[in-house]
């Protein structure tokens, strides 16, 4: 079993770095459409600083700049 990015490698979770990597890259994605929809409830200051750094940590795992703001753009719309 070898350890990657605080996974384990084991086969039955999972079974390489790529999946690891996805996985990291998809909950990022996540946290901050819930910080997104968390702003668009409250409008606080707050909610902004806290989506501008889940921003940023998603820019740290792979994505664009372009790809972050049409996240947000999409999810802003929904309301």
């Amino acid at each position: 079993m070898k350890k990657y990015r605080g996974y384990y490698i084991d086969g039955a979770v999972f079974s390489s770095k790529a999946e690891i990597d996805d996985f990291i890259k998809e909950n990022a994605k996540q946290a901050y459409i819930k910080a997104l929809r968390v702003f668009n409830r409250r409008g606080t200051m707050e909610a902004s600083a806290f989506c501008s750094e889940r921003a940023q940590h998603m820019n740290r795992q792979g994505y664009t700049w372009e790809e972050i703001e049409a996240i947000e753009t999409a999810v802003l719309k929904e309301v």
